[in-house]
């Protein structure tokens, strides 16, 4: 009852510091309307913390959704990535897990931990043969937690719906809930972890610049993961990553996003949840260092349709046409049936002309001047399109990397620094004669 009663007071405090930010914005007072928001978003954000593990997560999910995105809620949630305290006892949570398989493998796990999060925390081991591990392990009772939560939750929304309060044109809180929920469910089992960084590691296993954790599977379970203990200095830690001699940033932030493109557009799988504090670099291994993927949680995978239509989006973008990037949309979803492929086609190529879809690596564009007519058809279009549930991921995850990458590298473009593998994997996908046929009419089309 006392927790319902916090999450209550908390939505209220959300609602009205809103209420007064709209009033503010509607009378052009936009600092005074970023400061209510600011201070109410750190208020819950504190909030959250307190009331555990759960709403932890869901703020996390909740930082990265693009309503958000670049507001005063969304920097202040950024900050449960990182700035939730651990708990007492892990050491002891992990032998209790681990059972007789405790005992028989380990020499010793320190119970202070290294590392917490919303979920869990990890700490460094030694095997019984020498090897240094690192164990993750889950917070006690957390899927009782989880259920107690999201019953109360799901009324809270579902009410938000009764009242017609709306978040969206077509979608509902309870849905925007019943999506955050099942991510927050499938997180929880370790073992699914475990196979998500077991495929990566499979997907990246030519690639020297890419890393992840070995998983010893016989000493995991659905609450313990054990992992290759594998250190690096992390991506939040840009000093340190300019004081190494062996790291350079720019490059970093290049092989991030190449590292996410391979993802997308080759192997049809990709980590979502690429916050910095999820990522580090060592050096020694590929010059200017090699990128370390830690964090498995939260993965998706994309359909053969999905992919190939990335990769001719990412080819329309490169060659500013218009047609191809229309038709990269319909084969990755992100248009209705029935859609206006004339108009939708009419405001991308006027986009492209007036340079408000760009790239560093565009060609030139093949017809038309530069004019004051950018993304007049835009309002008029929007209505095609939608946004499958993966393709939502999707988003979120570039939109992280995204922000890692600038933070590396204040010119970092991921279009930029996917170009020299697009060609690459168009070859590899369309064969030689066919490529070298597609690159003959874009020249003689552009004259």
């Amino acid at each position: 009852m006392a927790r319902g009663a916090k999450l209550g007071a908390g939505a209220c405090r959300v609602f009205y510091a809103e209420w007064r930010a709209r009033r503010h914005a509607r009378k052009s007072r936009d600092a005074k309307a970023d400061a209510v928001r600011s201070k109410a978003a750190a208020r819950v954000a504190d909030l959250l913390i307190a009331l555990g593990p759960t709403y932890v997560k869901l703020g996390q999910i909740a930082s990265c959704r693009k309503e958000l995105e670049k507001t005063p809620w969304a920097a202040a949630l950024q900050r449960l990535q990182d700035d939730v305290p651990g708990f007492d006892g892990g050491g002891a949570e992990i032998a209790r897990c681990l059972g007789p398989r405790y005992a028989a493998h380990f020499a010793s796990v320190d119970d202070r931990p290294v590392a917490a999060a919303s979920l869990g925390q990890v700490h460094l081991g030694v095997l019984r043969n020498g090897t240094r591990v690192a164990v993750k392990v889950q917070r006690p009772a957390l899927r009782e937690i989880y259920d107690r939560d999201v019953t109360l939750l799901r009324k809270m929304f579902a009410f938000l719906d009764r009242r017609k309060w709306k978040v969206g044109v077509e979608q509902k809180w309870l849905d925007i809930f019943d999506d955050a929920a099942a991510l927050l469910y499938r997180e929880i089992d370790y073992r699914v972890e475990a196979s998500h960084c077991e495929r990566f590691r499979s997907d990246f296993s030519g690639v020297p610049w890419v890393a992840a954790p070995a998983v010893y599977p016989e000493l995991s379970g659905e609450t313990v993961l054990t992992m290759e203990y594998l250190p690096g200095v992390s991506l939040k830690d840009l000093d340190a990553i300019a004081a190494d001699p062996e790291l350079d940033a720019r490059s970093l932030a290049t092989r991030l996003g190449q590292a996410y493109f391979l993802q997308f557009c080759k192997h049809r799988f990709f980590n979502t949840d690429p916050h910095a504090g999820n990522l580090a670099a060592d050096g020694g291994f590929a010059p200017g260092g090699r990128l370390i993927f830690y964090d498995f949680g939260q993965a998706a995978a994309l359909s053969a349709d999905e992919a190939a239509g990335a990769l001719g989006l990412l080819e329309g973008i490169i060659d500013a046409d218009a047609a191809k990037t229309v038709d990269a949309f319909e084969r990755m979803g992100v248009v209705k049936n029935g859609f206006d492929r004339a108009a939708v086609e009419a405001t991308i190529a006027s986009n492209f002309r007036s340079g408000l879809v760009t790239s560093r690596a565009q060609r030139a564009v093949a017809a038309g001047e530069p004019g004051d007519d950018a993304g007049d058809g835009a309002p008029a279009v929007l209505g095609d399109f939608q946004l499958p549930a993966t393709l939502a991921f999707a988003s979120r995850a570039m939109s992280q990397m995204q922000g890692v990458g600038l933070a590396l590298d204040s010119e970092f473009e991921f279009i930029a620094a996917s170009a020299p593998l697009v060609a690459e994997l168009a070859i590899e996908e369309k064969g030689v004669a066919t490529y070298l046929q597609d690159e003959l009419k874009k020249k003689l089309k552009l004259g």
